[in-house]
């Protein structure tokens, strides 16, 4: 396995890459997802709960198909079926061009979410980087994906006020047919066909059978349930006072000093506090939704962005490197898979949960978030408590020595 040493600048140029070409598909995917529920009005065959099933069925797919990306891309290297994926949402964006009514849309929405390989991504990125390296690229290409998510909130209300929805499927379709051509072309990947591996679950039990696998997706649901359901509230709340045409002013500002937590955090916990910084993360994440709960008031609104998107990717980052320090190199793919098909469970059930409860009370559906918060706190809690009872009998560990 190389690594980044070995290779010198190579390793880094190729993560870099691949950060860009992973955000240019989150930020395609993001930029229509605000508009989905009113652009479902024009079509045939309308019902809010269609709408609904429209926006979050993207979601619920992903999750579905990380599992068996992630085995096929270890047992047939990571670059073709990255390929294959992106050209599955490819196709998906131009069938939501031609959709007439809700129907088509939700499939076209439902293959979008099918072509599932950000696990595939994340187990690149670590067969590229090595044991030595990890932590800081699992930061870099977290930092493109989030920061590609956020750009998508910027970018999309800028292009709405030219463009018709559908020509936005349109253009996401060719943006990502130029990435599916810059990754098969441009990025080299090191991992080879594996004919040998079983597609049966050998992956999903080494997942299964290991607690901190499982703590570490269990914290990632949650993290993503909370950055879905603010970014639910949160542009609700903004467009009233600002206008969707605005929408950038408050995230521009968020994205920089977001890039700072995660180099902050990165540093952290090369020296070994990476269980520590989960907590704190967790805490600045739930403190970040209490300044939605201001609704009225941008400056509230504005800080509690920053301070979520702070938590959001030390989390992300944190919890991707530990992952991809426990899988082994057999079942990298089919591991990152998992964790990230729990991840994007998190994408569902947040706008679900949330919008189900906004209806009824929003500061209800947001203090829902907190709670959700509080939980990955006494996860992160527990997860230290386990790390020093494990150093206790078998000395420090690489990562939890200051921990400890």
């Amino acid at each position: 396995m190389a690594d980044y040493e070995k290779t010198g600048g190579t390793a880094g140029i190729s993560i870099i890459m691949l950060g860009v070409a992973l955000a240019m598909r989150q930020m395609s995917m993001s930029m229509v997802a605000p508009f989905i529920s009113t652009y479902c009005k024009t079509l045939l065959g309308y019902t809010p709960l269609l709408a609904g099933l429209a926006l979050g069925i993207f979601g619920l797919t992903q999750a579905i198909f990380q599992i068996p990306y992630g085995m096929l891309s270890d047992r047939f290297g990571n670059k073709p079926i990255m390929a294959l994926g992106l050209l599955q949402t490819v196709a998906g964006l131009v069938v939501a061009f031609f959709a007439q009514n809700v129907g088509l849309l939700i499939f076209a929405r439902a293959l979008q979410g099918s072509g599932a390989v950000i696990g595939v991504g994340y187990a690149w990125t670590a067969s590229i980087a090595g044991d030595s390296m990890r932590t800081k690229a699992m930061g870099t290409l977290s930092a493109f994906v989030s920061f590609g998510a956020a750009a998508a909130f910027i970018l999309g209300p800028v292009l709405r006020g030219f463009m018709e929805v559908r020509q936005m499927f349109l253009l996401c379709a060719s943006a990502i047919f130029l990435t599916v051509l810059y990754i098969f072309f441009f990025i080299r990947d090191i991992s080879q066909a594996r004919p040998d591996v079983e597609l049966r679950g050998s992956g999903i039990k080494t997942f299964f059978q290991n607690r901190k696998l499982v703590s570490f997706g269990g914290m990632a649901f949650l993290n993503n349930y909370m950055m879905m359901s603010v970014f639910f509230a949160v542009p609700i709340y903004l467009n009233s006072i600002l206008g969707e045409s605005r929408l950038w002013e408050i995230f521009v500002p968020a994205i920089p000093v977001a890039f700072l937590a995660m180099k902050a955090a990165v540093s952290f916990t090369d020296k070994g506090f990476g269980n520590i910084i989960l907590f704190l993360a967790f805490v600045l994440s739930s403190i970040s939704v209490l300044f939605c709960l201001n609704k009225s008031s941008a400056v509230y609104l504005s800080v509690g962005m920053v301070l979520f998107l702070c938590g959001y990717i030390a989390i992300a980052t944190i919890l991707a490197a530990d992952v991809n320090e426990l899988a082994d190199s057999q079942h990298r793919g089919t591991v990152n898979g998992i964790y990230n098909s729990m991840q994007f469970l998190g994408n569902f059930a947040g706008p679900t949960v949330t919008g189900l409860i906004w209806g009824t009370s929003q500061k209800a559906a947001l203090l829902a978030v907190f709670g959700a918060g509080v939980v990955g706190v006494g996860m992160a809690v527990k997860l230290r408590a386990d790390s020093k009872k494990e150093n206790e009998g078998r000395g420090p560990a690489i990562h939890e020595t200051k921990d400890s």
